[in-house]
């Protein structure tokens, strides 16, 4: 049930944040994953949370490193106690409800992930942001898909400069609507994170 795009931009020091980071949330009582990739199912995280009070962040399709490391501390603790099989039982269980069109559908850009992935990086302006090479970087971004398809509610959680951050906010505007997300048979509105790799070299390899 875990959607692993296969892109990473990481660092060393990220992936010891991220562990330090389970390791507090674990202390507390907190069991959450991060589920990294697009996915039309919102069944998933929602059979987590309500049998077995496990939260599933959904991150996306860059692999960052601290929350990558974040799910493998996490996923082993929570594995510990509900068994080694406890993801392959829920998702099997989901795709269950799912085709009985009983599950909860996640958002989904038009064409998957590989289709956001181009539609970002063949957009990203890098001259329009006074990109230069010594200024590699990202955004990262929050916004929400309404109950139309339209992304709104645009965040930038955390930036290199603002110059970066109004281009992201650009394509971010700039996307055609998405299919929208149903819980209990109903349209709802769904948060989605993204960050955006300001990278010559990155924007070449996914819009060549």
């Amino acid at each position: 049930m875990f959607y692993f795009c296969n892109y990473s931009f990481a660092q060393t020091d990220e992936c010891q944040i991220g562990t330090d980071s389970a390791k507090a949330d674990y202390s507390k009582g907190i069991l959450r994953t991060y589920v990294f990739g697009l996915t039309n199912s919102f069944t998933f995280g929602k059979l987590l949370k309500d049998e077995y009070g496990i939260e599933a962040v959904y991150w996306s399709c860059i692999v960052d490193e601290q929350w990558d490391c974040y799910s493998k501390f996490m996923d082993e603790k929570i594995k510990t106690k509900y068994g080694d099989d406890i993801f392959e039982k829920v998702a099997k269980k989901s795709q269950q409800l799912d085709s009985l069109g009983k599950g909860d559908r996640q958002s989904a850009f038009p064409g998957g992930e590989m289709e956001l992935m181009k539609f970002v990086y063949c957009n990203l302006n890098l001259d329009k942001a006074n990109y230069s090479e010594n200024k590699k970087g990202r955004v990262y971004l929050q916004f929400a898909i309404d109950t139309t398809g339209r992304p709104v509610d645009i965040k930038v959680m955390k930036t290199p400069n603002e110059d970066y951050s109004q281009e992201a906010i650009r394509i971010i505007n700039l996307m055609p609507n998405w299919t929208t997300a149903t819980q209990n048979g109903k349209t709802i509105k769904q948060q989605w994170n993204l960050p955006i790799v300001f990278d010559n070299v990155w924007k070449q390899k996914h819009c060549p």
